[in-house]
């Protein structure tokens, strides 16, 4: 938990740069709900997100950056957030994709009220130093299940291939169910498992100071949230993830997020900001803060 606050508490530096003052931003925006900070909607989603929601209730409210991080003293990440969410506990969630067991739970997200808001894609991570440009998705399918065990097999070095995953039931780990492996069971022996997604970047990049290692994560928190400068991403199916190629789906492994509210018993405000966000206006604000928006 302390991690996790430490990385929230960083990002408001780069939520500072996404967004202007709140006059600023209603001569940008006419259309941008103004609510009170004291009235703003309780939000949780996913840790992409946090940069889109500390810039939102900046914007919407005029609040200081203090505030800003305050606002999520609560915050809880993607699964919890659907559970927060149904149950009372948040007005509005900015959050990806949920997980079966999620799912399975809540009854299939009964009660919710889920719309793309933007883009992201499920990217597969190396060390800059791994000869490793592109894999197929057969290929990545085959590391993950152990069928190919040294990098000399998909055009690298005689090198054992070091595959880390993620957690059950977290963020990634989800969009790496749905878009490549499904069901199918990943070996425990042949994977190293990794709790939050900045530990898994640090793993690929610090294991045995070699260019051994694989993981995944999503391009946004890859690329503007956590980079590394010894952070590579891989081709799949001789496409590299971008900002252009994830916006044209040309990347084969992009997802919308959401903006959710609970259909009935959501608050006014919280529809507003859904709305908005969900706007051309709206679309327009989520391009601003670096995600790719759904309507691109």
């Amino acid at each position: 938990m302390m991690k996790r606050n430490r990385l929230i508490t960083g990002v408001i530096f780069l939520c500072v740069l996404l967004t202007s003052h709140v006059n600023a931003a209603a001569e940008k925006y006419p259309n941008m709900p103004r609510i009170a900070y004291e009235e703003y909607p309780e939000v949780d989603g996913s840790l992409a997100c946090v940069p889109l929601m500390e810039a939102l209730v900046k914007a919407v409210t005029g609040c200081t950056d203090a505030q800003a991080e305050e606002s999520l003293a609560r915050f809880s990440n993607t699964n919890p957030s659907y559970e927060r969410l149904q149950n009372g506990e948040a007005d509005l969630i900015l959050v990806y994709e949920a997980s079966k067991e999620t799912k399975e739970k809540l009854n299939g997200l009964e009660g919710l009220d889920l719309q793309p808001v933007g883009l992201d894609a499920l990217v597969f991570i190396t060390n800059s130093s791994n000869y490793v440009e592109n894999l197929t998705k057969e290929q990545i399918h085959d590391i993950y299940t152990g069928k190919i065990r040294y990098w000399s097999e998909v055009g690298g070095y005689r090198e054992p291939v070091k595959a880390f995953q993620r957690r059950e039931n977290s963020g990634s780990q989800t969009l790496m169910r749905l878009l490549l492996m499904g069901d199918e069971e990943i070996p425990e022996k042949q994977m190293t498992v990794i709790s939050e997604m900045e530990g898994l970047i640090d793993a690929v990049m610090e294991y045995d100071n070699s260019a051994n290692a694989i993981g995944y994560s999503v391009y946004y928190y890859a690329s503007s949230m956590y980079h590394q400068d010894r952070l590579k991403f891989l081709a799949v199916d001789g496409v590299a993830p971008d900002r252009e190629t994830i916006a044209s789906g040309e990347y084969s492994l992009t997802h919308p997020f959401y903006c959710g509210v609970r259909e009935e018993g959501a608050s006014e405000n919280a529809r507003a900001l859904r709305d908005w966000l969900i706007s051309e206006e709206g679309q327009a604000f989520v391009k601003e803060c670096g995600y790719v928006a759904a309507n691109e």
